[in-house]
């Protein structure tokens, strides 16, 4: 018996034999080519090019989810970008490098640069580059690109890495789990699998060379452990915990069409955190209520360049019919100036997190923030949008955020564009100072959400990122609570709604004390919505407020976890 440690994405338990599916390597060596070589490798170019664009357009076909015909319309636009198309042809060209050659040296470039992003969410975006790329190289090289198709169903996937488009394909198969060696939390391929709630590890150290085909393996994807060739006392552990997890999924299943209410009847919306347009179908499966948090930076992070203000709305527009006439809560692009430095040449920071990031890089480039604002003030047609600012920390930016919007709506109907004009806006509360002055910033929205991932952050002087404090980061400090209840209480007395859309919301042991602290709203992931209704069923709202009164009066923050871990919360 051997036990593997990974990254965990996307929770459950599972038993089962493993099918190792390999991605045959791609040989390619620097060659040079001849002058009269050149018009012949250019029109390999176009002719695999065309193959590959027909390849994606038959998966297209083929795909009876709209959200993953997104994700290879998006590799297609990778292979049809003229910024590609010049640079292949100047390496073929004028430095005489095989067409291979070209291609390897093109999106080698493309992927270290995100991979040098220093944050794991951005980084891993590398992994649609890498798709577009074996599939440019295996037409050129003349190799099989198909890895899967002897995939069975019923088994635990293990491979080195997987990409976005091979993440839906493979769950049509009904595999049981998925078992990567490389990978991230924040991957498109984990946010996929996440929102279709199939258990999977990755970043898993050793994998390949620790596993066979045919191997039985225990796959705890809640606590990040893959059990290779287990004991039967280990078996006999876990048999009862996979039976549980099966027949709790069941349970949580029959939840779908049911209200999200407390047992004395106070009603709390539970809508969904979406970070691509892929996670869609499974937010309309759960019947969510909504679209709590959008965030936009996969837009701004995918490109060499800036999106521009129409395929920003054409994304929008497409969220919100789907939705519709739910809410979508959109929040404006929420990364450093670290990440956009090449886009507009910003200088380094020596600490991103307390630099030029969310709003701040909104307003010190306005032309860039006006482009985003008019999108979303365009695709409102149906008046479902409510659009959300990140990183606020005094009011005076709202009122200039304010102002921004009503020059952008202006301009807009001058122009003739139909819309619906009056749009909900919002803002983050995780800084302090914003918590703190919150009944001013209430005065000037129409709703306020909290975000408690950076709020403990800031609060508690922790970077969350940071393994060697990570036993400073303590989501329910009385602190961060206190911040949070005065939140609520300054939200409520100027008649708006507090949502809460950081990772606590979705840890159960957590939702009822917020519940007490008078949360009306919660967003969480798709893969953990049903499970945060039944928790909040399961509540009485006189009682956990109670608990929560109590509970903000304690000193430190031990009294506080061993309260709300106690069974009688």
């Amino acid at each position: 018996m051997k036990t593997l440690k990974g990254v965990p994405v996307s929770s459950g338990i599972t038993i089962g034999k493993v099918q190792i599916i390999a991605r045959p390597k791609l040989k390619i060596r620097r060659k040079n080519i001849r002058q009269e070589q050149i018009e012949t490798e250019l029109q390999k170019f176009e002719k695999c090019l065309q193959a590959a664009i027909n390849e994606i357009d038959q998966l297209i076909s083929l795909s009876e989810n709209i959200d993953n015909r997104n994700i290879l319309n998006t590799h297609k636009m990778i292979l049809r970008d003229p910024e590609f198309h010049k640079n292949i042809n100047k390496m073929v060209a004028e430095d005489l490098l095989s067409l291979e050659m070209a291609i390897k040296n093109h999106f080698s470039s493309i992927i270290e640069i995100f991979n040098n992003i220093e944050n794991e969410y951005f980084s891993q975006r590398s992994s649609d580059f890498e798709d577009v790329a074996y599939r440019l190289l295996s037409k050129i090289l003349d190799k099989k690109n198909d890895k899967f198709a002897e995939l069975q169903d019923d088994v635990i996937l293990v491979t080195e890495n997987i990409t976005p488009s091979e993440v839906t394909r493979v769950f049509q198969k009904k595999i049981k789990a998925l078992c990567t060696e490389k990978g991230s939390k924040n991957s498109h391929s984990s946010i996929i699998a996440r929102s279709m709630n199939l258990p999977t590890l990755v970043s898993i150290t050793g994998l390949t060379d620790n596993i066979k085909n045919g191997d039985d393996v225990i796959v705890d994807a809640n606590e990040g452990v893959l059990i290779i060739k287990p004991d039967e006392s280990t078996m006999h552990r876990f048999r009862p915990l996979w039976e549980y997890e099966k027949q709790e999924r069941i349970k949580l299943a029959q939840l779908v069409d049911e209200d999200c209410i407390t047992q004395d009847g106070r009603t709390i919306n539970l809508m969904s955190n979406i970070e691509i347009p892929a996670e869609l179908d499974q937010v309309l499966k759960i019947r969510s209520k909504g679209i709590g948090l959008f965030r936009t930076e996969f837009l701004f992070m995918g490109h060499k360049g800036l999106p521009d203000e129409d395929e920003q709305y054409e994304i929008y527009l497409h969220i919100a019919e789907k939705l519709y006439p739910h809410p979508v809560v959109i929040r404006t692009i929420d990364v450093g100036g670290d990440k956009l430095s090449q886009i507009l040449n910003i200088e380094h920071e020596l600490n991103p997190n307390l630099g030029t990031r969310g709003i701040r890089i909104s307003l010190k480039h306005i032309p860039v923030f006006k482009t985003q604002i008019r999108a979303i003030l365009r695709a409102n047609r149906k008046g479902n949008i409510r659009i959300m600012f990140p990183m606020i920390s005094t009011v005076g930016e709202i009122i200039n955020i304010k102002n921004i919007v009503q020059q952008s709506r202006g301009e807009l109907l001058e122009e003739g564009y139909e819309f619906e004009p009056d749009i909900a806006i919002g803002a983050m509360i995780e800084i302090p100072s914003a918590a703190i002055t919150s009944d001013s910033i209430a005065e000037e929205c129409n709703f306020l959400s909290i975000g408690t991932n950076d709020l403990v952050q800031y609060t508690l002087a922790v970077d969350r990122d940071n393994d060697t404090v990570e036993q400073y980061y303590i989501p329910h400090h009385p602190s961060v609570l206190r911040l949070i209840k005065m939140t609520a209480e300054n939200c409520h007395q100027h008649g708006i709604k507090v949502a809460i859309c950081g990772e606590m919301a979705s840890e159960k042991k957590y939702i009822p004390l917020l519940v007490g602290l008078g949360i009306d709203e919660f967003s969480v992931s798709p893969g953990r919505l049903l499970m945060v209704k039944n928790e909040i069923r399961k509540c009485k709202y006189q009682d956990v407020r109670k608990m929560a009164e109590d509970i903000l009066h304690y000193k430190t923050y031990i009294d506080v976890y061993t309260r709300i871990t106690a069974k009688e919360c």
